[in-house]
């Protein structure tokens, strides 16, 4: 993929995160930009962790499988 496909679609993803934070927050206090702001971290951080840990399986896998190439 290329560098604008990558953009596009790590926007796309940010902008469903943030549209469900919006959700999810005006249920429970439509007047706190607060609570807004910290479930749109909580979520991204629990998004975020599984996505760093499979890159860095991945990687380590990579860099492995070139290290058997003779």
């Amino acid at each position: 993929m290329k560098r604008l496909d990558w953009f596009i679609a790590i926007s796309l993803v940010a902008i469903g995160l943030s549209c469900l934070t919006m959700s999810a927050t005006s249920i429970m206090r439509p007047d706190s930009f607060h609570v807004y702001l910290s479930m749109l971290m909580g979520i991204c951080l629990w998004t975020g962790i599984p996505i760093l840990i499979a890159g860095i399986v991945y990687m380590i896998f990579k860099r492995k499988r070139g290290r058997k190439k003779p």
